[in-house]
């Protein structure tokens, strides 16, 4: 609906625009400049409402996730913090993210290292995203695939995710 309205919005500008045109030099800069201004709000609401219906479908947002992320592998982050961004209903995943941050930040793979491309939807309770990590050791970054978990009302880092980092950082 949101999208419609906008749209709509937009190919009102035009018409000012080309109505205007039959005024004077000065009456047109005004209301091209106007009509620009309307034109550029209409495009942001358009896109601010595409990435809100792709939130929806799928519960997660890129940038959510990113925030997700960034937050269980940070050392700084405390460890009664980790439960807000991670399932930790296995007990050992706790300690496993907690121990990959400090030794992958070490390592150089700091929580600014992961970018978050992209995230669909799998299943009811589950999301995918694809990460670009840019390690520090090689030329191009390497994309992975995490998965999230909608659990106890939130979106969180699942401990097959905290595993699959915990195993690259092994080397496994």
């Amino acid at each position: 609906m949101k999208i419609r309205k906008s749209v709509a919005a937009i190919a009102m500008a035009g018409s000012a625009l080309f109505v205007a045109t039959a005024c004077s030099s000065e009456d047109v800069d005004e209301a091209t400049s106007k009509v620009s201004t309307a034109v550029e709000s209409a495009a942001s609401e358009v896109s601010t409402a595409a990435g809100d219906a792709i939130d929806e479908v799928t519960g997660l947002s890129d940038s959510r996730a990113q925030d997700i992320l960034r937050k269980a592998v940070d050392p700084a982050t405390p460890a009664d913090e980790i439960d807000t961004v991670v399932d930790t209903s296995e007990p050992a995943t706790k300690a496993a993210v907690i121990a990959f941050a400090k030794g992958s930040s070490v390592a150089g793979y700091t929580p600014e290292v992961y970018t978050v491309k992209d995230v669909s939807k799998d299943g009811d309770k589950q999301a995918v995203a694809m990460v670009s990590v840019a390690s520090p050791h090689a030329p191009a970054p390497v994309d992975i695939k995490l998965t999230y978990v909608d659990a106890d009302g939130g979106w969180k880092l699942s401990a097959d995710a905290v595993t699959q980092l915990a195993g690259m950082a092994t080397g496994r």
